[in-house]
């Protein structure tokens, strides 16, 4: 059996505050776009079950352009495709609450769909002789109370996981929420299919977490590659069950995101520094245009900053899709004379960006993406104006 593996889908996800010529964020434009194109590429390898563990929403509320446009590429997709899709509930598209509606269940609808949210639940797949066995992310809490391995009766078994999994990942779930991989005995399924996870990781020989199709987590920094290196994987995988082969096809036209070369900036002047930035952002193929883009630059010495030419770097990023330029300045002194630990203090904007991505419970209807954006904007903005004082 041929299994094809998505996750974390984030459909919705929106980001930097560039639209489209209707009025729709860029980003999630993108993030739709890569989406279809991955149904298309499903579509024509024909596999026998589409599992999507998990995130197939950026938030537990989408709005009604996202619910209905996921709609029609269902839609669309089951016009030309009979594979089944189970789809497994994650801690963005899911409410806590069992008893709280929840949106990915309209999708159960659609011919051949099945949508597991909570609890720990078997999808019957009797024309294969197969089961995809569900753990949503909000099930991993109560996992003692199951046996997470296969009943008798099928002849290919799958387990589909939202969650992370102890010693593999770093994470800021909480560690009932972070399984030992012992608990999940890899050796009695078929395929397991993970998702939490946007970087696709081999667990073991049939378990992978497919890693996400587009750059769409709270810090997609820490997953995109330096200017230079290979692009990193973002796709989706198809399992051969007999021949125990996993193939990652990688998303079409994916979007330009690159870390670029940090720059030291300890003993240079600002010219030096710009200089240095200049050279960077001439490196990247094709120039700036439509690209996302990050500079650091280290032990940035704080009496510079009104001396940057700021109307260059608007320049920079308004040619961009997005330019995020982060100056982390050199420590304070102690009161005992010597630096603070880590030789240097990280600027308001990546303080707020990190402590942004750490908050484990966000508000409903609070994008979390779009919350740190703003923060970010606005701290850059307070921090030009000073600067033209």
């Amino acid at each position: 059996m041929r299994i094809a593996h998505i996750a974390d889908v984030h459909l919705g996800y929106r980001a930097y505050t560039r639209l489209t010529s209707t009025g729709l964020n860029r980003r999630e434009v993108d993030v739709f776009k890569a989406f279809q194109s991955i149904l298309d590429i499903i579509a024509e390898r024909s596999p026998d079950v589409v599992v999507i563990a998990g995130d197939l929403f950026h938030t537990v509320r989408p709005s009604n352009f996202t619910i209905h446009q996921t709609y029609k590429l269902f839609a669309n997709f089951r016009a030309v495709s009979a594979a089944p899709v189970v789809i497994v509930g994650g801690n963005h598209d899911t409410p806590k609450s069992s008893d709280t509606g929840c949106i990915l269940d309209l999708y159960a609808s659609l011919p051949g769909f099945h949508v597991h949210h909570h609890g720990f639940n078997a999808v019957s797949l009797p024309d294969l002789d197969a089961a995809v066995y569900c753990l949503p992310y909000f099930a991993l809490e109560e996992r003692e109370q199951y046996v997470l391995k296969p009943v008798d009766g099928h002849s290919v078994n799958v387990l589909a996981v939202h969650g992370t999994v102890q010693g593999v990942v770093r994470s800021r779930d909480p560690e009932v929420l972070q399984p030992k991989p012992s608990e999940f005995h890899f050796d009695e399924w078929d395929y397991a299919a993970f998702g939490h996870y946007h970087v696709s990781t081999e667990l073991a020989p049939n378990a992978y977490f497919s890693g996400s199709h587009e750059y769409s987590s709270s810090n997609i920094w820490e997953e995109c590659p330096r200017l230079g290196a290979s692009p990193a994987a973002k796709g989706f995988i198809i399992y051969d069950t007999v021949a125990r082969q996993a193939e990652f096809i990688d998303t079409p036209a994916l979007r330009f995101v690159r870390d670029l070369p940090v720059i030291n900036a300890v003993d240079l002047s600002a010219e030096e520094v710009m200089g240095l930035m200049a050279e960077r952002l001439g490196k990247v193929p094709d120039g700036l245009q439509d690209k996302i883009l990050r500079v650091v630059v280290e032990g940035f010495p704080r009496q510079l900053h009104k001396e940057l030419d700021w109307a260059q770097l608007r320049v920079w990023k308004n040619e961009a899709l997005h330019l995020d330029v982060v100056l982390r300045q050199i420590a304070a002194e102690s009161s005992s004379g010597g630096r603070q630990p880590g030789g240097v203090a990280k600027l308001l904007e990546q303080e707020w960006a990190d402590y942004a991505g750490s908050l484990v419970d966000v508000p409903r209807g609070v994008d979390r993406q779009r919350l740190t954006d703003l923060g970010k904007d606005y701290l850059t903005r307070a921090g030009e104006s000073e600067v033209t004082l």
